[in-house]
């Protein structure tokens, strides 16, 4: 057990964080303590592998450890129509005709339940802290970077401070945004080149493979390119459409059509997602 305060990457295995955690293991940036992705059950074939490269990574070029935390399926659950504790069924953003007749979002639970809790209690077990042992101040670093500022936030718990290396902030649940020592401003179209001039594979955006925030270029792309992955979510699609016995009256949709994601004629110039995970999610 350590009273010591870490410095652990909230790892999303998208381009953001994974660059995150190479600079911080190649000396760019200060060296974190831990990394820790939380495998929900639902990313792609994609996600998976560039996982599995970062842990050989790791191995091979001493860098900080990465947990996996996997405990619980968000697949599995929305298959089951359950959440993970089994008793009510997990609500992901997926879209509903509304009384009116509009077009709404049902509330979203899923990045907290199967994200941030997971990395929570993760960090708990770093510590080795007990039950109701009170939680020890933590930075979290987080991959957000400078062109997208509206991402960043406070953190919901006072123990947690949030680092945005590549926005040159950290923030706690109370103070004003406070300057880093250290830093890399970055933006987002930045690092393919990064990545290249490091010889590192460039991975995909994390996002799971059923995600309803997906643009049509999203869904069109997880169609063509991993149709394995998009008869998944179409599973998915239908297994979620009736659910009444949860108090939603009317049926659900991954597409903002409200039609079966197997139907939906998909629109390749729409290349803007249908709202914003979170930094969690997908950096």
């Amino acid at each position: 057990m350590t009273n010591e305060q870490l410095d652990i990457l909230s790892l999303g295995v998208g381009w953001q964080s994974s660059a995150l955690y190479f600079m911080s293991a190649l000396g760019e940036l200060p060296r974190i303590d831990y990394a820790i992705v939380s495998d929900v059950g639902g990313e792609p074939k994609t996600f998976h592998w560039y996982l599995k490269f970062m842990l050989q990574w790791q191995k091979e070029n001493n860098g900080p450890e990465i947990i996996v935390t996997n405990s619980k399926n968000l697949e599995k659950d929305l298959l089951n129509n359950t959440n993970s504790d089994g008793n009510r069924f997990s609500s992901i953003p997926a879209f509903t005709k509304n009384d009116d007749g509009s077009t709404g979002m049902l509330r979203r639970q899923c990045t907290g339940e199967y994200k941030i809790e997971q990395v929570d209690k993760a960090i708990r077990n770093i510590y080795g802290l007990k039950p109701r042992a009170r939680n020890i101040p933590t930075r979290i670093w987080k991959g957000i970077t400078a062109d997208e500022l509206v991402r960043i936030d406070k953190p919901g718990d006072k123990w947690k401070t949030l680092v945005y290396p590549f926005c040159g902030y950290e923030l706690n649940s109370t103070d004003k945004p406070k300057q880093l020592a250290f830093g890399k401003i970055m933006h987002r179209n930045e690092l393919p080149s990064w990545f290249r001039l490091h010889n590192l594979p460039l991975p995909s955006k994390s996002s799971c493979k059923f995600c309803p925030y997906h643009s049509d270029t999203n869904w069109l792309d997880l169609k063509t390119n991993a149709p394995d992955d998009f008869a998944d979510a179409v599973k998915i699609d239908y297994a979620i459409r009736n659910s009444t016995e949860k108090g939603i009256n009317n049926p659900i949709y991954l597409h903002r059509s409200l039609k079966p994601l197997d139907q939906v004629q998909f629109d390749e110039t729409q290349n803007i997602p249908f709202g914003e995970c979170s930094g969690t999610c997908n950096t």
